[in-house]
């Protein structure tokens, strides 16, 4: 079985890609879902993070998604800081699900693959793009922000042009039905690999 990184810019449609694989039949991980999850229903994680960044860091026992935004977006080290609470906890979910699985391929989406250097642990590195203008409307749509507040959110990302020397295959998200075209194909290749 082979395991394969999905990756890409905030707004890029990673989430689109990984729903087009799932209803290929593919086994799908979401490392954000997992992430999530850990802050809202690991007792020590939750601990950890309002000890972080206090209080307001949870409203009736759910993260405060906005507020957590807020304060690690534009402070590197408390971004820092929260990674290093998550992760391991994204990491050893996934590492539990991975063994739970029999198909020929699975696909974890995992927008830090690059920036975390953790694409080695993977048979390879899809990348999903599209056009930066469509990033910020998705993300303004989706989330309720602000342009300004995404584009401090892209500033701890890498570039689509620092990841794609390093990627295996590349996505390219404009509409629907090329996307969905652009992941059947490549369905079929990796399903022959």
């Amino acid at each position: 079985m082979k395991h394969y990184a999905l990756t890409g810019g905030i707004g890029s449609g990673k989430s689109t890609v990984l729903a087009l694989f799932g209803e290929l039949g593919v086994p799908t991980f979401s490392a954000d879902d997992s992430a999530k999850m850990a802050m809202e229903q690991d007792a020590a994680i939750k601990a950890k993070i309002t000890a972080l960044f206090g209080e307001a860091s949870y409203v009736k026992g759910k993260l405060n998604r906005p507020f957590i935004a807020e304060q690690v977006f534009g402070n590197n080290e408390k971004l820092q800081q929260l990674n290093a609470l998550v992760h391991p906890a994204a990491r050893a979910a996934y590492a539990n699900w991975q063994q739970a699985q029999d198909a020929p391929y699975t696909v974890y989406e995992f927008p830090l693959v690059f920036e975390l250097g953790e694409q080695d642990r993977f048979d390879g590195v899809i990348l999903v793009i599209s056009p930066e203008a469509s990033r910020i409307q998705r993300v303004k749509t989706r989330d309720g922000a602000t342009e300004a507040a995404i584009r401090k959110r892209m500033m701890h990302q890498w570039t689509d042009e620092q990841k794609q020397p390093l990627t295996d295959m590349l996505i390219h998200n404009a509409t629907l039905d090329k996307t969905a075209d652009q992941v059947r194909k490549l369905h079929l290749q990796l399903m022959r690999a």
